[in-house]
């Protein structure tokens, strides 16, 4: 197993723009209550010293099977389901990845919720999201242009609970990425802290394909991407 590549960010530099924030909260008015709210916090956010904090290590893929939707990793095996497996086709190596907008986030939410300013903390919650996201997104291009340079291709990311892979997952997979310096820990019911983290695999290959999330089949309502390709389609 590879080490982990390990990336930083300044906030400011993984933030969502008002106008993306606004409409994947459906808020784009800025007459909308909560259109006002959403730029100070930004404007806030730009100056803090908060980092988001991810990366990935790679590893060789002994097994995919296709029909089990099992991919076993360094002898570790991953119950992806068919779904991803698919998704997975071709695929001889693997990147297995982290990433967090950190605490602050989930933090700011509570105390607003425990405050009764339940607005505020819907709006504090989206953003840390789309800050996470935003994050992986930039550690996902260097992935990809690692693997470009070796003549290589890579697939989209797949993260535990979501495309109809089990929550359960995360304790192989955290077992996979082994020490890395994200601060992400693990609970026994597989939820990660920070709250606004992600976790998966994407694979590596000549061959594999890059393809769309597969939305219309999974199962998964408060998914993060089918909220991003719904508002993509409208």
């Amino acid at each position: 197993m590879a080490r982990f590549r390990s990336f930083r960010y300044p906030l400011r530099e993984v933030l969502p723009p008002l106008d993306e924030l606004a409409r994947y909260l459906h808020a784009a008015d800025p007459e909308h209550p909560a259109y006002l709210y959403m730029q100070q916090r930004l404007e806030e956010l730009r100056t803090s010293a908060c980092e988001a904090a991810g990366g990935y290590v790679t590893a060789g893929v002994d097994r995919l099977d296709l029909a089990a939707g099992c991919i076993e990793i360094e002898g570790v095996a991953l119950q992806t389901g068919v779904q991803v497996c698919g998704y997975l086709k071709g695929a001889d190596e693997a990147a297995l990845f982290l990433c967090t907008a950190g605490a602050l986030f989930s933090d700011e939410a509570h105390a607003l919720n425990a405050a009764g300013d339940i607005l505020e903390a819907y709006v504090i919650d989206a953003i840390g999201s789309l800050t996470v996201e935003r994050a992986m997104n930039r550690i996902q291009r260097e992935l990809e242009a690692e693997q470009a340079a070796r003549g290589r291709k890579i697939t989209n990311r797949y993260s535990p609970g979501y495309c109809n892979w089990p929550l359960r997952d995360q304790q192989p997979l955290f077992a996979l990425v082994g020490d890395n310096p994200t601060g992400i820990e693990l609970s026994a019911s597989c939820l990660m802290s920070p709250i606004k983290s992600v976790s998966g695999i994407i694979g590596i290959g000549a061959t594999v394909r890059r393809r769309a999330y597969g939305c219309v089949i999974c199962k998964n309502t408060t998914c993060i991407y089918r909220r991003i390709v719904a508002r993509e389609r409208s």
